[in-house]
């Protein structure tokens, strides 16, 4: 469903937060880890602290702006199908992300086997956090809104600044270049080469629109040259992308809506059910897409999304929805004839045992009188005296 055009509220400025000493485990053993790999593990109280991998992180939160030093407790074993934290898909990977997690965050390429950087304790942990906030504070501000939506996308200056914190977190502790000229912001792609764009980007509904801001992250650069031929980067630069597609995506089909209420076909069709019924014809159903813009137009809106296969499955749907109804209906009849058979062989039964009594004493057991108490007529009745097989079936006794 699309969303009313509306205005997302930016991050919000970022804060260092102090990590406290009941918030970290204690660091791992180097002396007990060295034990237990040169006596082949042996020492099995090592194991634990041979084990114990890079966790140590730098954690972003993009609503709070909270920005701050972790560690996972290395002494508890993790069951990769359960949830932790920090969460699995907020870990620091460019370009090809669609949407800015919630949570982002770096691992610090510490271990006691690395001399350049061994693990930090908590003092120097809150050091580095504070002394990497500044790459955490632009990245925070130059996130972009995507219109319609309390999502965030990446441009070029965020991304770099998330390049720098991973590069600050290398063992070799990197300082940072600041804005990578490989990563094209996609207004800027669309200025150097305007054939990028395509006129039905503006009809696509939101699922639509980011899979081809996924594409073009993705290849928007290998597959249109022209865009790093005009802006003189190196066709086979490492880590080239573009980004912002989203955003851009979002902005420009909003702009070409012109301030008219977007909505997607489906929704619209299901609020105007006149348009498609279950016994709407093919013929009909082609023409439906056109006559569906030119009726929502009227009304101000714009459609997004497939019209046509909107309007296919939900002629699909309406007719689903009658044979459901038939077979509900076919279910109701078979047990109500089932129990008519039932409450015919009772009557006929109670009929048989009233004729072959002797004597009235004072009831009416006449073929009429029997008759108003079976629901039956007087004929039909009178039929049942007649020998088993010359009666009728019970159909042929019912009519008499």
């Amino acid at each position: 469903m699309m969303k009313d055009q509306e205005d997302v509220a930016l991050p919000a400025r970022l804060t260092v937060r102090e990590t406290t000493p009941d918030q970290v485990p204690p660091l791992p053993d180097p002396l007990k880890a060295r034990r237990y790999l040169d006596t082949e593990g042996r020492y099995a109280e090592g194991g634990i602290h041979a084990g114990a991998g890079k966790y140590q992180q730098l954690v972003l939160h993009v609503r709070t702006g909270e920005f701050y030093f972790h560690c996972d407790d290395w002494r508890v074993a993790r069951n990769p199908a359960e949830e932790h934290f920090p969460p699995s898909e907020g870990l620091w990977a460019p370009f090809h992300w669609l949407k800015v997690p919630d949570v982002i965050w770096w691992v610090i390429d510490a271990h006691f086997h690395i001399a350049e950087r061994p693990f930090l304790t908590l003092d120097e942990g809150n050091a580095f956090a504070r002394k990497v906030a500044p790459l955490a504070q632009t990245l925070l501000e130059n996130l972009r809104p995507v219109p319609g939506t309390d999502s965030y996308d990446w441009s070029p200056e965020a991304a770099s600044a998330g390049m720098d914190i991973k590069a600050a977190c290398s063992r070799h502790q990197h300082p940072p270049k600041g804005c990578r000229p490989e990563l094209v912001d996609m207004a800027e792609a669309v200025s150097a080469y305007p054939e990028l764009t395509s006129a039905r980007w503006v009809t696509l509904d939101d699922k639509q629109l980011d899979r081809e801001a996924e594409h073009l992250n993705r290849s928007g650069l290998s597959h249109n040259r022209a865009i790093v031929e005009a802006l003189g980067i190196a066709p086979d630069a490492r880590d080239a992308s573009l980004v912002g597609t989203r955003a851009w995506l979002y902005v420009h089909r909003a702009q070409a809506a012109e301030g008219r209420r977007m909505l997607s076909a489906a929704d619209w069709l299901a609020t105007h059910p006149v348009h498609v019924t279950a016994d709407t014809t093919d013929t009909e159903l082609e023409a439906m897409p056109a006559k569906a813009h030119a009726a929502a137009a009227a009304e101000g809106v714009v459609l997004v999304g497939d019209a046509k296969t909107a309007a296919h499955e939900r002629r699909t749907r309406l007719r689903q929805e009658v044979l459901d109804e038939l077979a509900a209906y076919g279910e109701a009849r078979a047990a109500a004839e089932k129990q008519v058979k039932a409450s015919r062989a009772a009557v006929y039964a109670r009929l048989y045992r009233a004729f072959a009594w002797e004597s009235q004493h004072g009831l009416d057991l006449s073929d009429a009188a029997l008759g108003r108490l079976a629901r039956m007529t007087r004929q039909a009745v009178n039929k049942l005296h007649e020998p088993p097989g010359e009666a009728g079936t019970d159909e042929e006794i019912a009519r008499a």
